[in-house]
């Protein structure tokens, strides 16, 4: 009978990590961490440094935790669901890159290490990720910003970084495909073009199919959001291509069937969104197979069911986008803030249209009061549109609660700027 390694999952909790976000952090999936900790497996000794850093432990120390179960000796002990709270409140407090993240975001390593140095980059995009996750893009994404032209741009001209060229060409697609996101969450959709369509260039440069696939399904979203259904569709088919040459084929490729099937369902092809859909299900379905890869963007079930709830709201199927919108519910628990306030958003367009419109106002509320500790244009844009539409059922009483809500976390937005034009 194998014995469980409490003392691994308690410096994975003293770090300030769920499985989900460590499972995130070492490029594995969320199934790998669990094994880790209840000793059916170990980890390969190519990731071992990577998880020590990560977790803010020597290597000898790490050996002794996968070794046998001993107390972890740590003055910190805060609970899985404090995760991102330090790395958001260091944000906030330095308006600048946080040089110290407890136990997410370590200091770099004290002698010269190319492994090491590369693993407190990966470890800081995670952060960003968390942080963005819990508080939207909002408020970091100067910070990102600011992380890419002070620590990225300089180590990409330095001949003496500690890094090898493509792994440094790797994180500086990555932490500028972040960048997009958050600049996409806050309302600058321009920048968030411009910032995707650097990462892919990047990514192109170096002919990293992982990276290029995954940069694809983010410029296919944005497309989407900004009505290019054409290019919503034409860019994931290129993202296919490329999934099908590298790494995370299975997590690639499911994401990009989605994104294919939101262009579908904009242009109102039912058959080609519905196959697409099933696509999807059926790849997330085998990811068991992926060899892992690192700063490839998650997709799990929750997520596939985001994405199904829009299709078939937008083709006119309500039955199912209730039900998927209410399995993201379900799934979206804990410190997915954002991703749940959408879930919601989501449930209450449908339900409006089955003419529930207590149920919907009362999630409007819940979203309203999440919108407190959020900085997420894309939700505040999409509470707006909540508000429209329910405003003709002001006489109802939940309704003039939400409408009073809504009068106090909602503000003007901006027209945005078009721009059509893509990299690939």
């Amino acid at each position: 009978m194998v014995a469980r390694r409490d003392g691994l999952a308690r410096a994975r909790r003293a770090a300030g990590y769920t499985q989900e976000t460590l499972a995130e952090a070492l490029a594995v999936d969320v199934k790998t961490i669990g094994n880790w900790e209840s000793g059916k497996t170990e980890p390969l000794p190519y990731k071992r440094p990577k998880l020590a850093t990560v977790l803010n432990i020597s290597a000898d120390r790490l050996e002794v935790l996968l070794r046998e179960d001993l107390p972890y000796a740590t003055a910190d002990s805060r609970g899985e669901h404090q995760v991102g709270k330090g790395v958001v409140a260091s944000v906030e407090e330095q308006g600048r890159t946080p040089r110290a993240v407890h136990g997410v975001c370590p200091d770099g390593p004290t002698q010269p290490d190319r492994q090491a140095d590369l693993a407190t980059i990966q470890a800081k995009a995670t952060a960003f990720q968390v942080a963005d996750r819990k508080v939207g893009g909002g408020r970091i994404y100067s910070t990102v910003v600011e992380y890419l032209q002070t620590e990225i741009s300089p180590r990409l001209f330095d001949p003496t970084s500690d890094i090898l060229g493509e792994r440094l060409f790797e994180a500086a697609a990555s932490l500028t495909e972040i960048a997009g996101w958050m600049a996409h969450d806050s309302g600058r959709d321009q920048h968030a073009k411009r910032h995707f369509s650097q990462s892919y260039r990047l990514a192109k440069a170096m002919d990293h199919p992982a990276l290029l696939a995954n940069v694809c399904a983010s410029m296919s979203h944005l497309a989407g959001q900004l009505h290019q259904a054409t290019d919503a569709v034409r860019i994931a088919q290129i993202g296919l291509m490329h999934a099908e040459r590298g790494p995370a084929r299975q997590r690639l490729s499911a994401r990009l069937h989605a994104m294919s099937a939101r262009g579908f369902a904009m242009q109102g092809d039912t058959e080609a969104s519905r196959r697409s859909l099933m696509d999807a299900e059926r790849v997330l379905e085998r990811l068991h197979e992926d060899t892992p890869a690192e700063w490839i963007s998650q997709f799990d079930e929750a997520s596939l069911a985001g994405e199904a709830a829009l299709c078939y709201d937008a083709l006119g199927d309500r039955r199912q986008a209730e039900r998927q919108a209410r399995r993201v519910l379900e799934l979206r628990v804990g410190d997915r803030v954002r991703s749940r306030a959408f879930g919601q958003l989501t449930l209450a367009e449908v339900l409006i249209g089955g003419g529930e419109i207590d149920e919907a106002a009362s999630l409007g509320r819940e979203v309203c009061a999440a919108l407190g500790a959020l900085t997420s244009t894309r939700v505040s844009s999409r509470l707006t549109d909540l508000k429209t539409a329910l405003k003709p059922h002001r006489a109802v009483p939940e309704v003039q609660l939400f409408l009073a809500d809504c009068s106090h976390v909602l503000q003007p937005a901006a027209a945005p700027k078009s721009d059509t034009s893509w990299p690939v």
